[in-house]
């Protein structure tokens, strides 16, 4: 069995696709190689752990790397690139692979002076180690991002989520009471208060949007709380989300185009609202594209056609309870082929391979 070493800053009680991507691909891997992990955990808030933590972490990583021996070193994200590079400093270097998720290659992108300086940190990293690791990206968005930002050998490994379980008969809310499901990040560039200002105009007068999520961007809130029809209830847990996405009409993922400042590297929650038995419809952008199989998984649509979301999702309000069920049946089968955790943990066994798997 393979000796395989993985290194990440992103780990539980810190709630993101990062993390679960740590949490649930090491247990994955664990019947696969021998695997050791060193993690840094979140905060007990659901936050990362700040900067200064992160900081020690790194430095001491790359101490452990320097003597221990591994023949696979897996660095969790691009900000650890140092770790890769000591490792590929040994005498008998093992294969070094990195995760890029997306942001961790966009946000030098942004203004001021933080951004500024991770550029210059992500331009070191290319010149560094660009044409001596393997990058494992996301989705095929972040793969070019990557070979853009200078990484040659990059392959493409989804994130993944647990097998859905069984079917569930359509329990949505009463006719009278039909309502849509936003759930992610107040930010910008998922959407939310765009969706809010364009296309609930354009929907029957009964129908409600539910909007769940932490607010990282207060403007966002404000924009969805315009709208009398807006159910606004914060951060909610695990089973009453999931109940939350099979009973809505259809969760929505309305991301807009950020002017590369930001990015959907892939869209894990894409993924876990068809697991989860909701109906999915989201904007054909970004990772976006390869967290949904359009027609089988959700529905794609151009982002910002305002027109385009209320057309499908009137179209979605009409349908009977057999076309929903047979839907939701197909997708969780498509799911749990080609995004379940054993299967993204044998593509990632893959890619720790001398050459790479196909992109």
């Amino acid at each position: 069995m393979a000796r395989v070493w993985f290194i990440s800053r992103k780990w539980p009680p810190a709630i993101g696709g990062m993390e679960t991507y740590a949490a649930k691909l090491t247990h994955a891997l664990r019947v696969r190689c021998e695997l050791e992990a060193a993690v840094l955990p979140g905060r007990s808030n659901g936050r990362p752990p700040r900067m200064w933590r992160v900081a020690i972490f790194l430095v001491a990583s790359m101490g452990r790397v320097a003597f221990r021996h591994a023949d696979v070193i897996h660095v969790g994200d691009l900000v650890l690139w140092p770790v890769a590079w000591v490792a590929l400093k040994r005498d008998s270097a093992p294969t070094v692979v990195i995760t890029a998720y997306g942001l961790d290659v966009v946000y030098g992108r942004r203004r001021g002076l933080l951004p500024a300086l991770y550029a210059f940190y992500l331009r070191l990293a290319a010149r560094a180690i660009g044409d001596s690791v393997r990058i494992i990206a996301i989705s095929r968005h972040t793969a070019g991002l990557c070979r853009d930002a200078g990484f040659r050998d990059v392959v493409v490994v989804t994130l993944g989520v647990d097998p859905p379980g069984e079917p569930v008969p359509d329990n949505r809310a009463a006719p009278g009471h039909p309502f849509l499901l936003f759930a992610g990040r107040l930010v910008r560039r998922k959407g939310a208060a765009w969706f809010v200002r364009e296309v609930m105009p354009l929907m029957p007068a009964g129908i409600r949007l539910v909007v769940v999520g932490a607010v990282w961007d207060s403007d966002e809130l404000a924009g969805c709380l315009t709208d009398p029809r807006v159910d606004y209830r914060g951060t909610v847990g695990a089973g009453e989300l999931k109940r939350l996405r099979r009973d809505a009409v259809a969760v929505v993922m309305p991301n807009i185009h950020s002017e590369g400042f930001d990015t959907e590297g892939f869209g894990l929650a894409a993924v876990e609202a068809g697991a989860d038995g909701g109906v999915l419809v989201a904007s054909g952008i970004e990772g976006l594209v390869d967290a949904v199989v359009d027609g089988v998984t959700g529905f794609l649509l151009p982002a910002g056609d305002s027109c385009a979301w209320a057309a499908t999702l009137e179209r979605l309000l009409s349908w009977k309870p057999g076309q929903r069920e047979a839907f939701i049946r197909g997708c969780q089968t498509e799911i749990a082929h080609r995004f379940a955790w054993p299967a993204v943990a044998e593509h990632t066994m893959a890619a720790y391979a001398p050459r790479a798997v196909p992109t």
